[in-house]
């Protein structure tokens, strides 16, 4: 079942199991550091952790005093390591650039840019290494068991989710419309968070409403897959503009490609933000309700 809450069981104790489950894969995932292996087990583990802010997310308004200090403690581990976690992810983004604007860079060009990053990425592998990162959120993140153990939440069933999935979609909503107002590079990153907040939190109580959210859950996903590589976009652009061995003349020509993909990227945001949030926070949560309770009969 992974990260879903199973049937016949409280809601308190499943969501205890689920982030005991993500604290010990996240910690176990945390060991090396300097090869592509070690950080895709990074980023693994920072997502661990971004699902268990994201249950905290969804359980905050019902869940005890001490449960909710859990969460300053995650933030930390994610900031810790996020550089490191990053680094695949904007190679990966320029493999697909390349991929889309094929003719627009000569080959030498590419070439120079995914060394810049390797070299950018070695830098900071060293940098994390030699401050202790994975040492300090591996102990943080054992730290956090304790806690987790005795959280406890002041309601249980659907009324235990309802109110936070009714947060997490106005969120995303409003951060929604915030990004097509004014497209800054900020906004459509706190449009990431909350919709990767309420992915998870629908990938949660998916199994609690049969195969009738799994649609909208692709939905989700694929609109965090596109502003992941917006994202991914803005940290290749830093990379050209303040840390890049190419000419001035390359640079602008390379952001100018950049730019390009981002203006393709937010249009496609929009249409699939359209399709999932053109329903009321309030509305969602009453259909997610009869589905939740329709399948506990």
């Amino acid at each position: 079942m992974g990260f879903r809450l199973k049937a016949g069981q409280t809601v308190s104790s499943e969501l205890r199991r689920i982030v005991l489950r993500q604290l010990n894969r996240a910690a176990s995932e945390l060991t090396l550091i300097g090869d592509p292996e070690s950080d895709e087990a990074i980023h693994d583990a920072r997502r661990r952790v971004k699902k268990i802010r994201a249950i905290i997310r969804l359980v905050r308004p019902v869940l005890a005093a001490d449960g909710r200090r859990t969460d300053p403690d995650l933030r930390r581990v994610s900031h810790l390591l996020a550089p490191v976690a990053d680094g695949q992810g904007v190679i990966d983004t320029l493999n697909q650039l390349l991929r889309r604007y094929r003719g627009n860079l000569p080959r030498k060009t590419a070439a120079a840019i995914r060394s810049d990053l390797i070299a950018r990425g070695k830098r900071i592998d060293s940098k994390a290494a030699k401050d202790h990162v994975l040492e300090e959120a591996r102990a943080t993140l054992r730290a956090e068991r304790r806690r987790v153990k005795h959280w406890r939440l002041t309601a249980e069933g659907f009324n235990a989710v309802a109110p936070g999935l009714k947060e997490s979609v106005r969120r995303a909503r409003l951060a929604m419309v915030t990004a097509w107002l004014h497209p800054t590079a900020a906004h459509h990153h706190a449009w990431r968070r909350h919709v990767k907040n309420h992915w998870f939190h629908v990938r949660l109580i998916s199994a609690r409403c049969g195969t009738h959210l799994q649609p909208y859950q692709r939905q989700l996903e694929a609109l965090d897959g596109i502003l992941g590589e917006y994202h991914n976009l803005v940290l290749l652009h830093e990379v050209l503009v303040h840390d890049s061995t190419l000419s001035r003349r390359e640079i602008a020509r390379c952001l100018r490609i950049v730019k390009r993909y981002q203006h393709a990227l937010r249009r496609h945001a929009q249409v699939l933000g359209m399709r999932i949030y053109n329903e009321k926070p309030r509305r969602f949560v009453r259909r997610v309700k009869q589905l939740w309770q329709l399948h506990a009969s």
